[in-house]
Protein backbone atom coordinates (compact mmCIF):
# COMPACT_ATOMS: atom_id res chain seq x y z
CA UNK A 1 0.00 0.00 0.00
CA UNK A 2 3.03 2.27 0.37
CA UNK A 3 4.49 1.29 -2.78
CA UNK A 4 5.35 4.80 -5.01
CA UNK A 5 4.49 2.90 -8.62
CA UNK A 6 0.86 1.69 -7.13
CA UNK A 7 -0.08 4.64 -5.54
CA UNK A 8 0.60 6.58 -8.87
CA UNK A 9 -1.92 4.06 -10.87
CA UNK A 10 -4.48 4.55 -8.17
CA UNK A 11 -4.53 1.45 -6.99
CA UNK A 12 -5.36 2.64 -3.30
CA UNK A 13 -7.73 5.37 -2.83
CA UNK A 14 -8.60 6.95 0.15
CA UNK A 15 -12.69 7.67 0.39
CA UNK A 16 -14.64 9.77 2.88
CA UNK A 17 -17.91 7.87 5.08
CA UNK A 18 -20.83 10.00 5.91
CA UNK A 19 -19.55 10.66 9.43
CA UNK A 20 -15.94 11.85 7.40
CA UNK A 21 -13.46 9.44 8.22
CA UNK A 22 -11.77 8.34 6.05
CA UNK A 23 -11.31 4.81 4.44
CA UNK A 24 -8.77 3.58 2.00
CA UNK A 25 -9.96 1.40 -0.70
CA UNK A 26 -8.44 -0.98 -3.80
CA UNK A 27 -8.93 1.38 -6.91
CA UNK A 28 -10.81 0.59 -10.15
CA UNK A 29 -8.36 -2.69 -12.19
CA UNK A 30 -7.54 -2.75 -14.89
CA UNK A 31 -7.27 1.06 -15.50
CA UNK A 32 -8.40 1.94 -19.47
CA UNK A 33 -7.96 4.94 -21.09
CA UNK A 34 -10.79 5.62 -22.59
CA UNK A 35 -13.07 4.06 -19.83
CA UNK A 36 -10.95 4.43 -16.32
CA UNK A 37 -13.65 4.19 -14.09
CA UNK A 38 -13.75 5.62 -10.87
CA UNK A 39 -14.96 5.05 -7.13
CA UNK A 40 -18.69 7.29 -6.84
CA UNK A 41 -19.82 5.84 -3.84
CA UNK A 42 -18.59 3.12 -0.96
CA UNK A 43 -21.72 1.37 -0.86
CA UNK A 44 -24.89 1.08 1.83
CA UNK A 45 -24.44 2.22 5.09
CA UNK A 46 -24.40 -0.74 7.61
CA UNK A 47 -27.55 -2.18 8.46
CA UNK A 48 -29.30 -0.20 5.82
CA UNK A 49 -30.80 -3.14 3.43
CA UNK A 50 -31.17 -6.00 7.01
CA UNK A 51 -35.02 -5.61 7.41
CA UNK A 52 -35.37 -6.53 3.80
CA UNK A 53 -33.09 -9.08 3.59
CA UNK A 54 -34.86 -10.53 7.19
CA UNK A 55 -38.14 -9.84 5.86
CA UNK A 56 -37.17 -12.16 2.27
CA UNK A 57 -36.41 -14.91 4.72
CA UNK A 58 -39.44 -15.32 6.36
CA UNK A 59 -39.02 -12.86 9.79
CA UNK A 60 -41.87 -10.78 10.69
CA UNK A 61 -41.27 -7.17 11.66
CA UNK A 62 -41.92 -8.30 15.02
CA UNK A 63 -38.89 -10.90 14.76
CA UNK A 64 -37.37 -8.27 13.16
CA UNK A 65 -37.74 -5.69 15.86
CA UNK A 66 -37.27 -8.47 18.83
CA UNK A 67 -33.62 -9.24 17.35
CA UNK A 68 -32.73 -5.63 17.22
CA UNK A 69 -33.87 -5.04 21.00
CA UNK A 70 -31.68 -8.32 21.68
CA UNK A 71 -28.75 -6.50 19.97
CA UNK A 72 -28.65 -9.91 17.89
CA UNK A 73 -28.80 -7.35 14.48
Amino acid sequence: MRDPQYLARGMIREVALPGGERLKVPGIVPKLSATPGDIDWQGPALGAHTDEILGRLGYSAAEIEALRARKVI
